[in-house]
């Protein structure tokens, strides 16, 4: 099942095509990922990054993940699950970091956290495996597919590997000074 959602979401984002680079300030990557959810469920995923070489920023262009939770009840309700655990992938990747300052947490509500806002989502493009196996659940099953993509669209468009999340602009901006 692993394969299959591999092998699907490779097809789906025409895997092995070039990106054509639109200006010279800009970098273009992408990144494959899968895995296996509480040892159950399956999902992969495929993430195009771009990088602006001048500001360092990095934005998810487009995103595709394939998912496997054995027979879905409510498809409609596992298509909005995966796409909730995209935007938190992105999230987590290039957004998420709640700033400290004397040992206590500064933002006081959701409009001082920073989290993803509409502008920051890319195009998805989910495929859910029609599947016999048992319900496995969708839970947060793209989590172990999505980040890991979009880890992997940053190496291949930067040449570097970050090692810590979120990804800001000055470490983009860092790792590709020579």
């Amino acid at each position: 099942r692993l394969t299959a959602v591999l092998e699907r979401v490779a097809r789906d984002a025409d895997w092995g095509r070039q990106r054509p680079r639109q200006d010279k300030h800009l970098l273009r990557g992408r990144g494959l990922a899968g895995g296996i959810y509480k040892g159950m469920s399956y999902a992969a995923a495929v993430a195009d990054v771009d990088i602006d070489t001048q500001t360092g920023a990095a934005r998810v262009s487009q995103l595709w993940c394939a998912h496997d939770c054995g027979r879905m009840i409510n498809p409609d309700q596992v298509r909005a699950q995966t796409e909730g655990n995209l935007v938190w992938c992105i999230g987590m990747m290039l957004v998420e970091e709640l700033p400290f300052s004397d040992g206590r947490v500064q933002a006081s509500s959701f409009a001082d956290a920073p989290i993803p806002r509409i502008t920051d989502l890319a195009p998805m493009h989910i495929t859910l495996m029609d599947s016999q196996a048992p319900c496995t659940g969708a839970g947060e099953t793209a989590m172990v597919a999505g980040a890991g993509a979009i880890a992997n669209a940053l190496r291949d468009a930067s040449g570097h590997r970050f090692s810590r999340v979120p990804v800001r602009a000055s470490d983009v901006l860092q790792a590709l000074r020579p």
